[in-house]
C-alpha cells in the first residue's frame, strides 16, 4: 500500500436541480476508497468563483486558516488545517522557486466544500490544507506549471500518509466569467437564465456537447498515464475547446502530479458540462 492516493472530481452542486448520475455515484466508490485508506492529511487543491479572492488573485496559494462559505447548498463552518505544516510547505516552495502566495484566512467556496464533503463527510473530519489555484481570472498557470506545483508539493509531503484531491472541470462554461476585467459574478437568477439559454443551443447545434466530450476525452486520457508529454496540448484554445470553466482541471493535474500516479477514471459524464471522477490505485 503506497503512502498516497488521489481523488479528483467534478464538485458537484447538491440543489434539486443538479443532475444524479453515474458521477454522483461514483463519488460514494470514492468516498469509500478514502475510508479505507484513512489518510494522516488532506492535501486539496481548489479553486474558487470571485467570491474567496476577488481584490488580489494570485496564481497559486496555500491557505492557513479556512472557513466554507455555505453557498450553492455547500457546507459552512471551520476546516481543521494544519497551519504550521503551510507555513513549512510555503518555505519549501519558495526555495522551490515557486513564487506562491500565503493566504492567513480565506472564506472558501463550494469548490473547496462540496467535494471535501463528499469525500470525507464532513469538511473537518481530517487536517486539510487547502492549496487554491486560480482558474476562474485569467491569466492563469500552465498545465505544465501546475503540474511542476503538485510534483513540488507531493515530494515534500513524501512521507506522509496523504489524499491529494483536486476539484473541478471537466469541460464547462462559467458564466459571468467572458469579461473577466470586470470582476463582475451575475446574479444566480441571471445564471440560470444563461445556462438555460446555452442549454438550449447545444440542443440544436448539438457543438458544446461535442466540444465537451472531445476535450474532455483527451484530459482523462492525459492523466490516466504518468507522461508529461500531454500537458502542453491539452492548454491551447481552451475556452474554445473546453469553455473557460475547463480551466478548473488545473486542480486535478497539480494532484494527479502530486501523487505520481496514474488515474483511472471511476465515472464520465458530459451534456453541455462535463463531469468525472478519477482515483489513482491504493
Amino acid at each position: 500500500m503506497t503512502n498516497s492516493l488521489t481523488v479528483c472530481s467534478s464538485h458537484l452542486i447538491t440543489l434539486p436541480s443538479a443532475p444524479f448520475g453515474p458521477v454522483r455515484e461514483a463519488i460514494a466508490d470514492a468516498r469509500a476508497a478514502v475510508n479505507e485508506f484513512d489518510p494522516e492529511l488532506v492535501v486539496f487543491f481548489g479553486t474558487d468563483h470571485r467570491r474567496a479572492f476577488r481584490a488580489v488573485v494570485p496564481t497559486f496559494a496555500v491557505v492557513l486558516s479556512a472557513t466554507a462559505q455555505g453557498d450553492v447548498a455547500g457546507p459552512s463552518g471551520a476546516y481543521d488545517v494544519p497551519s504550521a505544516l503551510g507555513r513549512a510547505l510555503v518555505a519549501d516552495l519558495v526555495a522551490g522557486e515557486f513564487d506562491i502566495a500565503t493566504a492567513y484566512e480565506a472564506a472558501l467556496d463550494h469548490a473547496f466544500g462540496h467535494t471535501a464533503r463528499d469525500l470525507l463527510g464532513e469538511i473537518d473530519a481530517k487536517p486539510v490544507l487547502p492549496i487554491f489555484i486560480n482558474c476562474a481570472s485569467p491569466p492563469h498557470a500552465s498545465f505544465r506549471r501546475a503540474a511542476s506545483l503538485g510534483r513540488r508539493v507531493g515530494e515534500f509531503f513524501a512521507d506522509k500518509r496523504v489524499l491529494y484531491v483536486g476539484s473541478g472541470g471537466l469541460a464547462h462554461d462559467l458564466p459571468g466569467f467572458r469579461e473577466p476585467e470586470t470582476g463582475e459574478v451575475l446574479t444566480e437568477e441571471e445564471r440560470q437564465a444563461w445556462i438555460k439559454s446555452v442549454n438550449e443551443r447545444a440542443r440544436v447545434e448539438g457543438t458544446i456537447r461535442e466540444l465537451v466530450r472531445t476535450w474532455d476525452e483527451a484530459f482523462l486520457a492525459g492523466i490516466g498515464g504518468t507522461s508529461w508529454d500531454w500537458l502542453d496540448e491539452i492548454g491551447v484554445d481552451l475556452v474554445e475547446r473546453g469553455g473557460n470553466g475547463a480551466a478548473e482541471c488545473l486542480t486535478w493535474t497539480a494532484a494527479w502530479a502530486a501523487g505520481g500516479q496514474a488515474l483511472k477514471t471511476l465515472a464520465h459524464e458530459f451534456d453541455t458540462n462535463g463531469r468525472a471522477v478519477a482515483i489513482s490505485d491504493k
